[in-house]
């Protein structure tokens, strides 16, 4: 057995010299360390190093997580990490695979849902051929909080995957000029943000981005994402040995029934009834930007509108749910439908097309049975974008 009568016999004598050089040695290797992290920034590397589709199954969703323990999974800010972690980054295009990539908020994501309740998932469990004989495959990488923005992001990721085509579902919600740069995966990809509103010239203040500290770029200050990388690769163990992805944190109970009788929208005071595209609130030039870079790529993109909640109790007359008064919602829906139409952009318009009875904890999500019925709906427009 190692023996430590030298550190703790009674013949060790620490002298204030042994006890000075000590800790000058581990302040100058502390200092070292971090310097050396600040240069070099390690974490951009070690984001896209991953356990996943190699000695682990890749994941069927991106990393998100309100139990991480119970889930075998966290929510991680890295796009690097996302992908490299998602079976899309295993899978090589095949000239007999119809490859399509569904982006969008929660809802798409499957909150509340097995990976194969999910719209991909849904797609998935069943064959289904294209005109020219592909087979559809379908893969999810939808992620939660409404923001057009962050859907522009994982797009243009999703791109680099030489997908065939792609799926976007949003909603009124995600388009807020003034939401845009507040989801974490906006805050947590700075650099990759500031790159991206620079080269498609969004008229988007990315001034109101975070910027690094020194501090921040050396070991110490990033040693919460170092963590989480760490953690997220344990976690595939189970990930593989189970396959549970997700754990509710508790149902919240059904949307709202009984409304207000309010003309306002939710959290957005700012916003007078009237014109929406007069008050210039909505981040349309990002969506239009989506639409071009998949142009730029040859990749067909379908834009869906997705379904909301709508409820049938107090001034439903007026809201169509804690969220949406009806003026607010219909010159969204107008809206959106005369840019499609206008950009000849394949689009459909899914709004109504779930019954209020199947909506589970918000307005914008829905149980396993609907979520594969509008996948049917979707269908016959996702497997025209092949020809």
């Amino acid at each position: 057995m190692a023996r430590w009568d030298w550190l703790t016999g009674a013949e060790a004598v620490y002298t204030r010299k042994f006890v000075i050089r000590v800790v000058l040695k581990a302040s100058a290797l502390f200092v070292f360390v971090n310097v050396f992290w600040v240069i070099a920034q390690p974490m951009q590397l070690l984001n896209q190093l991953t356990l996943y589709n190699t000695l682990f199954p890749g994941r069927e969703r991106l990393p998100y997580s309100d139990n991480p323990a119970d889930a075998y999974n966290l929510s991680i800010g890295s796009l690097d990490a996302m992908f490299a972690g998602h079976v899309i980054a295993a899978d090589i295009p095949d000239p007999d695979e119809f490859q399509v990539a569904f982006i969008g908020d929660s809802s798409v994501w499957g909150v509340l849902l097995e990976n194969d309740n999910t719209l991909a998932g849904c797609l998935n469990q069943n064959v289904h051929f294209t005109v020219d004989g592909r087979r559809l495959v379908a893969y999810n990488l939808g992620y939660p909080v409404l923001s057009v923005f962050k859907d522009a992001l994982i797009l243009d990721r999703a791109l680099d995957y030489d997908v065939d085509a792609v799926v976007w579902l949003t909603t009124l919600q995600a388009f807020w000029e003034f939401e845009q740069l507040r989801h974490p995966i906006v805050t947590a990809n700075v650099a990759e943000v500031r790159a991206f509103i620079e080269a498609h010239d969004l008229d988007i203040m990315a001034d109101a981005l975070p910027t690094l500290t020194g501090w921040e770029r050396t070991l110490v200050g990033q040693r919460r994402e170092l963590s989480d990388w760490l953690r997220f690769q344990v976690y595939g163990v189970g990930w593989w040995l189970t396959g549970d992805d997700y754990a509710s944190g508790g149902y919240l109970g059904a949307p709202v029934r009984n409304l207000p009788d309010s003309l306002g929208i939710l959290d957005q005071p700012q916003i007078a009834f009237g014109n929406l595209d007069a008050q210039d609130v909505l981040a349309w030039e990002v969506l239009q930007t989506g639409f071009s870079l998949a142009a730029e790529r040859e990749v067909p993109m379908l834009l869906v509108n997705e379904p909301i909640y709508r409820s049938d109790g107090l001034n439903s007359d007026v809201r169509y749910n804690e969220y949406y008064p009806q003026w607010a919602y219909d010159e969204y829906r107008a809206s959106l439908t005369a840019l499609a139409s206008a950009n000849e952009w394949p689009f459909i318009d899914l709004w109504d097309a779930v019954p209020p009875t199947a909506f589970t904890d918000t307005p914008f999500h829905y149980d396993a049975e609907a979520v594969c019925d509008v996948s049917e709906l979707m269908l016959p427009h996702i497997l025209a974008l092949a020809e």
